[in-house]
C-alpha cells in the first residue's frame, strides 16, 4: 500500500492511496467466486454458469461492491499507518478499481488542527462589571415574599387602580359586534398594569360584579382591540405588614425585619457575584479565542448549528415555521467561537496535564447527599448513570481549568450600583 498526504488546510487533509492489484486478486477471486455460486440463468444450474458468462452480467456490480469493502479496509490501515484521527466523515473525491487493476482512491477529511496558546502564564488582563445589590432589589424580593403570603379579599363597593378584575373578555368589531371565537372566558386582569393601565384602565373603575365594561386595550405596536367585559369579580390583594411578624413569616431563622433585610441582600448578592463569575468566564474565553492561533473545522462548525436548530425545532411546540438557513446564519459567529474555545480548552488542560481524580467524583457526590439527605437515594441512583457521572466529572474539570487559568489572570473590576444597570436597559 502507497500513501500520500496533502495538507489542504490547517485541518483538512487529503489522503491519497494505492494498493496494488497483487494484494487485492485473492480478495477478489472469492468474492467472484461467491457471487458466481449463487447466480442463476435459465438453461444453467445454479452456480453452474460459464464464467464468460458471469463476467458479462456480474462483473461490474462485483468490481463496485468489491472497491467499496477494499477502500474502507485500507482507509482504516492508512489512518492507522499515519496515526491520523479524522473528525468527520471522509469524502471520497477518485475511486479506481477493476479487475487486474490497482485500487487507488483520494479520501478528504478533517482533523482537530493544532493550537497556538497565547503566552497565558506571562499574565493577562481583562475587564469586568461586579453589580452590587441597591436598596430597590431588596424591595423587589420582600415584594415578592409579601405576595405569595398574600391573601385575597373580594371588593363589593366597585374596582379601582390596583383591583384584579376576573370576567368574560369579548372582542368587538369596529361596529361594535361581537367577534365569533374572540373571547376569552374567566379571564384575570390587573387594573393599573401592562396593556391595563391609563385610558384603557379608566372604564373599569367603579365596576362591580354583574356590571359590563366595555373597554380599548392598545397592545404592541400600537394595535387596538375593544373588549366588551362581563365582570364576575373583584378583588384585591392584601400584602402583610412588614413588621416582625412577616419578617418569621418569611424566614423562621430571622427575628426583626433588619436580619430578613441583610439576609434577602446577601442572598442577592450571590446571585450577582454567581453571574460575574460568569462574566470572568466569558472574558477569559474571548480573550484566548481572539488570541490563540487556530481554525474552527468546518464540520464542527455545521455539527454546533445542526444542534442549534434541532434544539430550536424541539422547542417549536406550536409548529411555526423555521427558517433554517437564517437560523444558521444568526448563529454562525457564535457556533465558530464556541468550537474554537472547546479546542483552545482541550489544548490548556494538555499542556497543563489538568484532570480530575475518580475520588473528587465520588467527594462531590457525597457533599450532594450530605446536603439533601432525604434525596440520598435518587442521588445515588441518578449517579449510576456513566452518562451523568460523566457530565459530573467535566464540570469539575472545568472547574479546575479556570481555577488555572485565574492564577494568570488580572481582572480590572468596576463595581456598579443594579440601579445604574436598571437605569441602563431603560
Amino acid at each position: 500500500m502507497k500513501t500520500g498526504l496533502k495538507e489542504v488546510n490547517s485541518f483538512t487533509r487529503e489522503l491519497d492511496v494505492t494498493v496494488a492489484w497483487e494484494n487485492l486478486s485473492n480478495g477478489f477471486e472469492k468474492e467472484f467466486k461467491k457471487a458466481q455460486s449463487t447466480f442463476e440463468l435459465k438453461g444453467f444450474r445454479k452456480g453452474k454458469v460459464p464464467l464468460n458468462i458471469v463476467k458479462k452480467n456480474l462483473l461490474p456490480s462485483i468490481e463496485a461492491h468489491f472497491a467499496e469493502h477494499a477502500l474502507n479496509e485500507y482507509y482504516r490501515k492508512a489512518l492507522d499507518e499515519l496515526d491520523l484521527n479524522p473528525i468527520n466523515q471522509a469524502q471520497i473525491n477518485k475511486l479506481h478499481f477493476h479487475e487486474g487493476c490497482d485500487l487507488e482512491f483520494v479520501a478528504e477529511f478533517e482533523v482537530t488542527p493544532a493550537v497556538k496558546l497565547p503566552k497565558y502564564d506571562k499574565k493577562f488582563k481583562i475587564k469586568t462589571t461586579r453589580y452590587m445589590a441597591s436598596t430597590d432589589d431588596i424591595d423587589a424580593g420582600l415584594k415578592e415574599i409579601r405576595e405569595r403570603h398574600s391573601t385575597i379579599k373580594t371588593i363589593e363597593d366597585g374596582a379601582t387602580s390596583g383591583h384584579f378584575v376576573n370576567g368574560d373578555f369579548q372582542e368587538l368589531d369596529a361596529a361594535g359586534n361581537a367577534i365569533d371565537g374572540r373571547k376569552i372566558e374567566k379571564q384575570y386582569i390587573k387594573l393599573g398594569e401592562a396593556a391595563f393601565s391609563g385610558d384603557a384602565e379608566k372604564a373599569f373603575h367603579g365596576a362591580k360584579a354583574g356590571d359590563e365594561v366595555k373597554s380599548e386595550i392598545t397592545y404592541e405596536e400600537d394595535k387596538k382591540v375593544t373588549y366588551l367585559v362581563n365582570v364576575h369579580k373583584v378583588e384585591e390583594q392584601v400584602l402583610p405588614e412588614l413588621d416582625e411578624e412577616f419578617a418569621v413569616l418569611a424566614d423562621p431563622e430571622v427575628k426583626t425585619m433588619d436580619e430578613l433585610n441583610s439576609k434577602l441582600e446577601a442572598q442577592i448578592q450571590t446571585s450577582l457575584d454567581n453571574e460575574h463569575e460568569k462574566e470572568i468566564q466569558k472574558e477569559v474565553m474571548a480573550y484566548f479565542v481572539r488570541k490563540s492561533k487556530l481554525d474552527a473545522p468546518t464540520s464542527m462548525i455545521e455539527n454546533y448549528l445542526t444542534h442549534v436548530v434541532d434544539d430550536v425545532k424541539s422547542k417549536n411546540q406550536n409548529n411555526q415555521p423555521i427558517d433554517e438557513e437564517n437560523l444558521k446564519n444568526g448563529y454562525k459567529e457564535t457556533a465558530e467561537s464556541s468550537v474554537k474555545w472547546y479546542l483552545i480548552k482541550d489544548a490548556i488542560i494538555s499542556e497543563a496535564g489538568l484532570d480530575v481524580s475518580k475520588d473528587l467524583v465520588q467527594t462531590k457526590i457525597d457533599e450532594f447527599i450530605e446536603q439533601n439527605p432525604k434525596q440520598k437515594n435518587e442521588i445515588k441512583k441518578f449517579y449510576r448513570k456513566s452518562g451523568n457521572k460523566e457530565k459530573l466529572y467535566e464540570d469539575l474539570l472545568n472547574e479546575t481549568l479556570f481555577k488555572h487559568i485565574n492564577e494568570f489572570v488580572t481582572n480590572k473590576i468596576s463595581e456598579k450600583s443594579t440601579a445604574e444597570l436598571k437605569k441602563g436597559k431603560k
